[in-house]
Order: structure tokens, then sequence, then C-alpha cells
């Protein structure tokens, strides 16, 4: 029954790969992980140019190591790829009351 649970529990996590500007401008990339699919505790406060989804921890982290790897222009190039995929999910969380909680 433990494992039962424990797999439940696993099951529901998502891994958010992100992009932030901080407040020097300087590009940061972050993993987050959330029991509940909210972005609550993200960097909100910090300008988000991409934000990608993962149900696989290790495919999450394998992502922010390739991003961690590449150079910045290839980095700017995946932002530009995947800005519209990025707003949608920004307005989504923009309208969850679980955001910034």
């Amino acid at each position: 029954m433990y494992i039962h649970i424990k797999l439940k529990i696993v099951k529901r996590m998502k891994h958010w790969v992100y992009i932030y500007e901080d407040e020097k401008g300087s590009l940061r990339i972050a993993l987050k992980t959330s029991d509940d699919n909210n972005l609550s505790n993200l960097q909100l406060n910090e300008s988000i140019v991409y934000l990608r989804p993962f149900d696989i921890p290790f495919d999450a982290i394998a992502h922010k190591h390739l991003l961690d790897d590449l150079s910045k222009e290839t980095v700017l190039d995946c932002i530009d790829k995947h800005k519209e995929e990025t707003k949608i999910w920004l307005q989504v969380f923009s309208q969850s009351p679980l955001v910034g909680d």
C-alpha cells in the first residue's frame, strides 16, 4: 500500500524548466518541481522568458543541463522558438489563484 501511495504522489508531480531574467538582466536557467501542478514559489517576480513542463524528472534535469551547456545565442533561439508556448503557460498560471500565494 505504501508503494502505491508513493507512486500516486510521484505521478502528480510536475517538473518545470524555466529561464528568467534577473534584476541585472542576466539569463538564469532553473528547475522547479511541484507536487500540485502549479507554479507557486516560482520566480514570478523575475521576468520569465521560457517555461517548459515535464512529467518525467530525468527529462527535466536533462533538458536543464542541455540548456546550461548551450551557447547564449542558441538559448536565445530556443527562447524565441518557444515564445508562444511560454506565453500560454504564463497566462494560465497568472489566472490561477495558487500562483503567488
